[in-house]
């Protein structure tokens, strides 16, 4: 297993993070340009067992994403995990919030099933998506701190 990480401070409170990703659906396209379509699939919208279906553009790569929410603990921790056949490469992952002097620090964690050899093959797309995690948390960063 394969995790990347990134964090940000953003100068604002965990509440006002976790009100953002309560949305993230209606908030998934101004998040990050790459970013296409997002719609629960679920009648029950962010609440433990909801899915949630995302397309994006990395780095020229088509993605189609379904994610079911598994863990929500207010201002705290947004956990995931892949349904579908992406799954077999992304476990899931998860949005962190903490408290900070300034107000929190923001991590996005995405694990993936993968060794040592499968990411010396996959080197290249491993570093686009860290570079998406780090362009998110800097577009999240803007888009909380001008509300």
């Amino acid at each position: 297993m394969k995790s990347l990480r990134e964090s940000i401070e953003i100068n604002v409170s965990p509440e006002v993070i976790w009100d953002w990703l309560l949305n993230i659906v209606e908030n998934y396209l101004e998040w990050h340009p790459s970013h296409i379509k997002a719609n629960w699939e679920t009648e029950t919208v962010s609440e433990v067992g909801s899915i949630m279906y995302a397309e994006e553009d990395i780095s020229g790569e088509f993605l189609k994403m379904k994610s079911k929410l598994t863990i929500l603990i207010p201002n705290k921790l947004y956990r995931f995990k892949t349904v579908g056949f992406l799954k077999l490469i992304l476990a899931g992952g998860s949005f962190e919030m903490e408290p900070s002097e300034k107000g929190s620090i923001f991590t996005a964690t995405l694990d993936f099933h993968m060794g040592k050899l499968l990411s010396k093959l996959i080197k290249k797309k491993v570093q686009q998506i860290s570079q998406h995690m780090i362009e998110e948390g800097e577009n999240l960063k803007k888009i909380l701190e001008r509300i």
